[in-house]
């Protein structure tokens, strides 16, 4: 199969793709090839989100949102690749759950 858009013609085509007045800039044909690139495989969708996840490049919630998945369902494929999850929340949030867990045990304990 013949490819469309070899090595040598892409910058060519990203011009003329801006110039006929497709597109605004090179930068934003780009971006949209991207996001049909990605919307057309789920798969693939998938898993350049857990890479950016696992890169940190972003949060937990956005990698899900990127790879249009329920935040447990892709919790579930980053458990499946073993990659360890991070917080999303700030850490005073995460101190004062944790101090209302051991205040709600503390107060269940008592009785």
């Amino acid at each position: 199969m013949a490819h469309i858009v070899g090595p040598t013609l892409l910058e060519d085509i990203l011009r003329a793709l801006v110039r006929a007045g497709g597109y605004r800039s090179e930068e934003e044909a780009v971006r949209h090839a991207l996001e049909v690139l990605l919307a057309a495989n789920p798969h693939l969708r998938t898993q350049t989100a857990i890479e950016l996840y696992r890169q940190g490049k972003v949060t937990l919630s956005r990698a899900a949102e990127i790879a249009q998945l329920e935040l447990e369902t892709f919790k579930e494929q980053l458990a499946e690749k073993g990659v360890p999850m991070e917080v999303d929340e700030a850490p005073d949030d995460v101190r004062a759950g944790a101090d209302l867990v051991r205040r709600l045990r503390g107060a269940h304990d008592s009785r």
